[in-house]
């Protein structure tokens, strides 16, 4: 059974109030805050259903991006240079919802070496926020690219939970080479290893199971053993999937394994291989009866 993709509109990310009506909340008291100087015709800000209009959205990511960009470019003035902390986190996370293409998140990741040119670090939930929109936008190669290159943005890859999210938009959308990269890089950043979690050891078997080269295989193979021991050190629960939108997000993780372990099962089928013992796990926990 398939899972329908399910289109995420940015509003829904944070309501209505991630879209500041003063752009000057977003950047401490005193900050001097540029404004266009030619005024733009007026624009419908809200539709019907009172989400933000695309060209509403598409104006508030414009100017705000440029308001970021004087505070922490290269050449700010001599005011702002010596107050490089004053453009609040926030402003970030805001510029991450209002964004609705991989080109314009380019934009933004294009400014965050400046801002740790500035002293400033990204917050674990900054770097989750950028993580989880880039998800949304179907960037998250994007997001690889900033992780991997920490000399140049500075950015780290904050727990557990950001890596998992980061796997789960790059097994199953992009080239197994991405997941790959992504499991090297857990060590740098200190974080448990893929045979040490058992959601991101179910994720990246099914990748390599479904790259299906000779290469891949072997790896997949050579991971099974790992998840194996994982689900024998993980009772099996009974879990059912949330009515409670915030309780879903929460668990997220959870859902990701029902589909995953059902991808394994099917992966180890094909190749002749053992999977009495994921079968039994998977029907104990109720697994069985959601992703078949």
């Amino acid at each position: 059974m398939k899972k329908k993709r399910k289109v995420v509109e940015a509003d829904d990310l944070f309501g209505e109030d991630a879209f500041a009506e003063n752009t000057d909340d977003l950047f401490d008291s005193g900050a001097a805050v540029a404004t266009p100087k030619d005024a733009a015709a007026p624009i419908q800000v809200k539709d019907a259903r009172g989400k933000l209009t695309p060209e509403a959205r598409l104006a508030r990511f414009s100017e705000l991006r440029e308001l970021v960009d004087s505070h922490i470019g290269k050449r700010p003035s001599a005011k702002l240079a010596k107050k490089p902390e004053q453009v609040r986190n926030t402003a970030w996370q805001h510029l991450f919802s209002l964004a609705t293409t991989k080109e314009q998140m380019e934009q933004v990741v294009e400014m965050i070496p400046r801002w740790r040119d500035a002293k400033r670090v990204f917050t674990p939930r900054m770097t989750e926020a950028f993580i989880r929109r880039c998800e949304e936008l179907h960037c998250p190669t994007l997001a690889l690219q900033v992780f991997a290159d920490h000399t140049k943005y500075g950015v780290d890859l904050p727990n557990q939970s950001a890596a998992r999210q980061l796997l789960h938009s790059l097994h199953s959308e992009h080239p197994l080479q991405e997941s790959i990269t992504l499991s090297a890089l857990l060590a740098v950043y200190k974080l448990p290893s893929i045979s040490d979690d058992l959601v991101s050891c179910a994720m990246l078997t099914s990748a390599c199971f479904k790259a299906n080269t000779p290469q891949s295989i072997t790896v997949a193979k050579a991971l099974v053993p790992s998840l194996q021991d994982l689900l024998a050190k993980n009772k099996p629960k009974k879990w059912r999937y949330p009515a409670d939108p915030s309780v879903r997000n929460e668990s997220k993780h959870l859902a990701w394994l029902v589909w995953t372990l059902a991808k394994v099962e099917k992966a180890l089928t094909k190749q002749n291989q053992p999977y009495d013992w994921l079968r039994k796990w998977r029907e104990q926990s109720g697994h069985s009866q959601i992703a078949t």
